[in-house]
């Protein structure tokens, strides 16, 4: 088995073995070893619980000697100066900035001397021709790793990756919104383990790509970061820019009708993992929507990453859409008529649209003492309820020219850069990067 301390996020296997929490392990009997092999800072953590569940034979492996072996085996061959791996969400598939990158490489790449990598957990349908895929943490995976010229990535790499000297690493991050705070500003809330990781990250970054003037001030601020900043915009955002035909091709992908206006709900995570945040009374909701704006409404339910194995307990008597294995979130904001988030930097995203954001925030006070944010919620220009039913109001008092006029304010405030063209310009670095000119 592979065992963790909780299932919280978790798959049911990995690799094709079985997931399973230590309370349910069979870690006392005798026969039993378990292999410790995580980065040396939890270690101690770790033996901790084992010893709660009477587990006494353990063996913690020695992280940097595994690596040594691991990593000089695959030295052996040559960084291939053409190749470029691409990684989003830690394997989540075709999507994000990453993937609007590999479009626009795909397109510059004229004579097809580019050998493009996506490292995925699930290889399913939905990248192009042009892009070879490999399983996320395979030894397949650190064979691509160790030979590719140019990473591009949109989270932290973990503990166990190296990068030689030769390869460029560009940390197309997933964060645009001033909503959340996050690394070094949330530095008394996140484990010790990832401030390690992102700090060796921020090291080996050699290129980071920024959004906003909010967002190039925040990577000098609360990264760990002293190098390169790109101002382009997120090259995600030029899908707002050039939406042509997405929101057909989202309704055609489900089967929506397409007189149907779409409703997004897309929650963020919680640390503890509970699922009883997410009980918005979809029926109701609807209904109220669907009299203020006088058009007949569907509800698309998306998950967090983090969230995706876990239930959401809707009725099951209500018509609603599960979307989050659609390969492009940012397709379904595009496709959408309405946003409803909790503290999700989507709302941010979606402010492109400038179309409504209501803010469905039940458990605000904890939440707030989790994470705080760098704006308060009461200057953001979102429509905020505490209950189902102050947001039914809410949606009922929906006026639409003061919340476009508090959008306008504060969308030019945060310095965007976005003009619909970042994808091109980071993918014309790239190619630079590779011809050797990085101009």
């Amino acid at each position: 088995y592979f065992i963790v301390s909780v299932m919280g996020n978790n798959p049911d296997k990995r690799n094709g073995i079985e997931v399973m929490e230590v309370k349910d392990a069979p870690v006392s009997e005798e026969g039993v070893l378990v292999l410790v092999a995580t980065q040396k800072i939890i270690h101690n953590e770790i033996v901790n619980t084992l010893q709660e569940y009477a587990c006494k034979d353990y063996y913690c492996v020695d992280e940097k000697k595994l690596l040594d072996g691991l990593y000089s085996s695959f030295y052996t061959d040559s960084i291939q100066n053409n190749k470029i791996l691409f990684i989003n969400m830690k394997g989540m598939g075709y999507g994000c900035n990453p993937k609007y990158i590999t479009q626009k490489l795909i397109e510059l790449d004229t004579d097809k001397k580019l050998d493009i990598v996506w490292a995925v957990s699930d290889k399913t349908d939905g990248f192009p021709s042009e892009v070879r895929t490999v399983e996320y943490e395979s030894l397949d995976y650190y064979h691509e790793l160790t030979t590719a010229h140019v990473w591009v990535d949109n989270m932290r790499k973990n503990s166990d990756i190296r990068k030689r000297e030769g390869q460029y690493y560009i940390q197309a991050w997933h964060g645009a919104a001033p909503i959340k705070k996050v690394e070094k500003d949330a530095e008394d809330v996140l484990p010790d383990y990832y401030i390690a990781n992102a700090k060796r990250d921020s090291k080996m970054a050699d290129l980071f790509i920024s959004g906003s003037e909010f967002y190039t001030d925040l990577y000098r601020s609360s990264f760990w970061y002293s190098g390169e900043i790109m101002r382009t915009g997120l090259p995600r955002q030029d899908v707002f820019f050039k939406k042509e035909g997405i929101r057909e091709k989202v309704y055609h992908y489900y089967g929506i009708d397409n007189e149907l206006s779409m409703v997004l709900y897309a929650p963020t995570f919680r640390k503890d993992y509970s699922n009883e945040y997410y009980d918005l009374d979809i029926a109701k909701v609807v209904s109220a929507l669907e009299k203020r704006f006088q058009s007949k409404f569907i509800c698309a339910v998306s998950k967090h990453p983090d969230n995706r194995y876990m239930n959401y307990f809707f009725d099951r008597n209500v018509r609603y859409l599960e979307v989050e294995r659609y390969p492009d979130f940012q397709e379904l904001l595009v496709a959408a008529d309405v946003l409803i988030t909790d503290y999700s930097g989507c709302m941010y995203d979606y402010s492109f649209t400038k179309r409504p954001v209501f803010l469905y925030q039940r458990d605000y006070d904890s939440y707030l003492k989790d994470r705080n944010f760098y704006i308060p919620m009461k200057e953001l220009p979102y429509i905020k309820a505490a209950s189902n039913e102050e947001l039914v109001e809410k949606i009922a008092a929906f006026d639409a020219d003061h919340f476009l006029k508090r959008l306008s304010q504060f969308m030019e405030l945060m310095g965007n850069y976005d003009d619909g063209n970042a994808s091109e310009k980071v993918a014309k670095r790239i190619l630079n990067i590779i011809r050797g000119t990085n101009k």
